[in-house]
């Protein structure tokens, strides 16, 4: 979606819970939200921030990791409003999760927070039919005080303070984030193996009509 926040609540989350840290980080999303993306993971440095503020590993992300959703024509999709984006998006996130789980060596960690909520049904969905036993699913909350306010990204090790709803001043460092790993039915092996080997050539439709 257009929220940052949620990547940073994220990697926080899972920090401070003790869960394994990504090597690398992937967002899918539609052309208008990109923007606002790099604006607020880059351009503003709140993820290099993040990254300090914690003394976290190196994690590989950039703005070439910020995948936009194209049809099979390479046409990027602006948004996700439309009955044919809800096609070309299921199939981009689907054959993404294909490509990347046949990589034994990988271990994904997906997370639904953020998009729309087709979108978040999609990369659920898809990670039922692909994923493995080395893969996770996950959604981060955070308090009411802090959902949905612009000015915060993450809970801060010291004191600081934002304006929050109804202009109430609110202090980050008090914010909980609470990251939930979410069970989910594997189901790759009911999956047809020349689907697994050639996800470019079919799409969501296709691999669930083949269960």
């Amino acid at each position: 979606g257009a929220s940052p926040q949620v990547l940073k609540e994220t990697i926080y989350a899972l920090h401070t819970q003790g869960k394994p840290m990504p090597e690398a980080v992937y967002v899918i999303t539609t052309e208008d939200s990109k923007q606002t993306l790099e604006e607020g993971l880059f351009v503003q440095g709140y993820w290099d921030k993040l990254m300090a503020d914690y003394h976290l590993p190196p994690i590989t992300f950039n703005t070439d990791h910020i995948w936009v959703i194209t049809d099979d024509n390479g046409n990027a999709l602006v948004d996700a409003k439309g009955v044919d984006d809800q096609s070309i998006m299921a199939d981009f996130i689907t054959r993404k999760v294909a490509q990347l789980t046949q990589d034994n060596e990988l271990a994904i960690h997906a997370s639904i927070a953020g998009g729309r909520k087709t979108m978040a049904f999609y990369m659920g969905y898809a990670m039922s039919l692909y994923g493995r036993e080395q893969d996770v699913l996950s959604h981060v909350f955070v308090d009411d005080e802090f959902e949905f306010v612009s000015d915060f990204y993450y809970p801060t090790p010291v004191d600081c303070f934002i304006q929050g709803k109804q202009g109430k001043a609110i202090n980050a460092k008090e914010a909980t984030v609470t990251l939930a790993e979410i069970p989910f039915v594997r189901m790759r092996r009911q999956v047809d193996e020349r689907i697994i080997n050639q996800m470019e050539e079919h799409s969501f439709s296709k691999t669930v009509s083949t269960l």
